[in-house]
């Protein structure tokens, strides 16, 4: 569904980065997860960002924080958080912080709806920085 991996990406926590995660990550096919999702340092980058603190906030106000790896990808797992939606979202490193604008309303993966390119079903991507600045590359 999702098209061939790249031959240069092992599979695991760094492949696919920026495409549906539960697409495939639904217990069936590979690891279940229950959020998902890639991370760019600006919404017109191709550059993922590390160590980017994703914050989720549920329904029942059940809070879980993960962390981008050096693909800008973070994955949550059932049994560390499952939530009831709809569900607030803030990302943040370094002092830079976004929130998301509207809850997540009943999907996990973030690249269903932040497609690479904003229009009328896509905000775009899911992005760090909405101004000029550098942040400290901290992968190999």
């Amino acid at each position: 569904m999702l098209g061939p991996e790249s031959p240069a990406i092992p599979l695991g926590p760094l492949h696919r980065a920026g495409q549906p995660c539960l697409v495939c990550h639904d217990g069936a096919e590979a690891t279940e997860l229950t959020v998902a999702g890639t991370i760019y340092e600006r919404a017109d980058s191709t550059k993922p960002v590390p160590d980017v603190l994703v914050h989720l906030v549920d329904a029942r106000g059940t809070a879980y924080v993960t962390a981008t790896n050096c693909a800008g990808n973070f994955f949550v797992r059932p049994g560390d958080f499952s939530p009831e939606y709809p569900m607030r979202v803030t990302i943040e490193r370094d002092g830079f912080r976004q929130e998301m604008e509207s809850p997540v309303n009943g999907e996990g993966s973030c690249a269903v709806c932040h497609t690479t390119k904003p229009g009328p079903r896509s905000a775009g991507r899911v992005f760090l920085l909405s101004v000029a600045a550098n942040l400290e590359d901290r992968c190999p």
